[in-house]
């Protein structure tokens, strides 16, 4: 029998062809080994940038134009933001062998591991850029305008409400262009995409905020201020002296802290009270009066008699306004008053004495009450001229005797026995004079009296009834 030859041929043929393929793959595997020895493997990223199969070269160029692709965004208050290129500052990627580094960390015959665990790779992203571009941009940029920059507002303390409250400081807008110039340096040396100006703080700050010491420890002491509001009262018109204006008054250190300085207070308050005389105080000013004889205005200068502020007594009272925190309303303290408070100070009620026409109206709520002729001071003898002026009637008295000043001797010059005397000008009154036969005319030149209004006895008695101790009186020459 003849052997069977198959067998032995099969195992052959198989044994050739696994080396076949063990070889093929042996070079495909070394091919792939020498090929990775320049490039790197499937699934490698470097900063996120896919770099499988790229050079050093070309894995170096997508960094490069990566990189070169910058843009840093400046994020602003009110949402808006800023922005400058990586080409306006010339900012350039440069080479610094961290990705060759990389490539040599790779093992050429482990390139197969590529296709099933991806690797990542971080270089350092190594670049130079002009700074003085980079501020150029900066100062060029549209929030750094000062026509776009809202300042900050210090915290301050306000009156509201009859009482010192702190408002709040206001941030603003404005930039602290060497700062904002620092900050964006910085973040373009680290490749930073953006950045925010308020967390980076380059916006100018307050120089007082509402937590400030000094600021709380104003309010404190203003607010024992605010409580003073003294309301002058004037007839129809008022002023009003409040916290604002004494908190003014007082005294502060360098430090804005209340230091009690009584010397300073009371001068403003002298200030304060010359300044209310001056403005309402209507004793010894000229005033007019339309004249009953001629029916015409007369400005009638001099005399003691109107609304005269008590100066010492005013600065007193409002002194301790002030220290009792007080809120009051009230009048100024008075040395003397008038009948009736504005233009016309001496109201309806009032004696007008005319020394030319040499006769007297007595008006009393505005009507004509009573009128006569009488006899003033001698006219052409200085020293017994009736001065002219507005004055008040100082008193009332029966049956006096009038006398002048005593002799060295301490006799008088006169004496003369009058039923009513009403005195209005220190010695100088009205009063009947029954030594005289005739009143009114020109018997006043030469023929009058001391510087007393003598009234005809008929007359005398009724006007005494009728009129009242306070009530004005009117002397004028025309």
């Amino acid at each position: 029998m003849k052997k069977k030859e198959g067998k032995p041929d099969f195992w052959k043929k198989a044994a050739l062809g696994g080396g076949i393929a063990l070889l093929t793959a042996g070079i495909f595997y070394g091919a792939g080994a020498f090929y990775y020895r320049e490039r790197f493997f499937y699934g490698t990223q470097i900063n996120d940038i896919p770099c499988a199969n790229l050079t050093v070269k070309e894995a170096e160029q997508k960094l490069k134009e990566k990189v070169e692709d910058y843009t840093l965004e400046i994020s602003l208050k009110e949402g808006k933001k800023e922005s400058l290129s990586g080409k306006e500052i010339d900012y350039t990627y440069v080479p610094d062998k961290e990705v060759e580094k990389a490539l040599e960390k790779q093992n050429p015959f482990a390139w197969i591991t590529g296709f099933f665990h991806a690797k990542e790779y971080t270089a350092g992203e190594n670049i130079t850029f002009d700074e003085s571009l980079l501020k150029e941009k900066i100062n060029a940029m549209d929030c750094v305008q000062e026509a776009n920059m809202k300042p900050p507002k210090d915290a301050y303390i306000a009156f509201k409400n009859n009482q010192f409250v702190i408002k709040e400081e206001e941030l603003g807008t404005a930039i602290e262009l060497e700062k904002l110039q620092e900050k964006a340096k910085e973040a373009v040396g680290k490749s930073q995409s953006e950045i925010s100006a308020e967390e980076s703080g380059v916006y100018k700050l307050p120089a007082v905020t509402k937590e400030n010491e000094t600021l709380k420890q104003q309010q404190e002491v203003w607010n024992s201020c605010a409580a003073v509001t003294v309301k002058y009262t004037f007839g129809e018109q008022t002023e009003i002296l409040d916290g604002m204006t004494v908190k003014e008054w007082m005294t502060y250190d360098e430090n804005g802290n209340y230091v009690e300085n009584t010397a300073v207070l009371q001068e403003h308050i002298r200030e304060y009270v010359n300044a209310l005389g001056e403005k309402y105080n209507t004793a010894g000013k000229p005033r007019t009066i339309t004249s009953t004889s001629t029916g015409q205005p007369v400005s009638v200068e001099g005399g003691n008699y109107g609304f005269l502020i008590d100066a010492r007594g005013e600065r007193r009272q409002l002194f301790a306004d002030i220290q009792a925190h007080a809120n009051v309303e009230r009048e100024p303290v008075y040395a003397r008053r008038g009948a009736a408070y504005g233009e016309n100070d001496l109201g309806d009620t009032y004696v007008e004495l005319d020394l030319t026409a040499q006769h007297l109206w007595y008006y009393k709520d505005g009507a004509l009450l009573m009128d006569s002729d009488f006899v003033s001071g001698t006219y052409y003898n200085y020293g017994r001229r009736t001065p002219g002026g507005t004055y008040t009637l100082k008193a009332k008295q029966r049956n006096q005797v009038l006398r002048p000043a005593p002799n060295e001797d301490g006799s008088y010059d006169y004496e003369s026995p009058v039923s009513y005397w009403m005195p209005f000008n220190g010695g100088i009154g009205l009063h009947d004079a029954d030594w005289r036969w005739n009143f009114g005319g020109d018997i006043y030149l030469y023929g009058g009296s001391h510087g007393c209004i003598n009234l005809p006895v008929s007359f005398a008695g009724n006007f005494y009834e009728n009129i009242e101790t306070g009530c004005p009186i009117v002397c004028f020459y025309r």
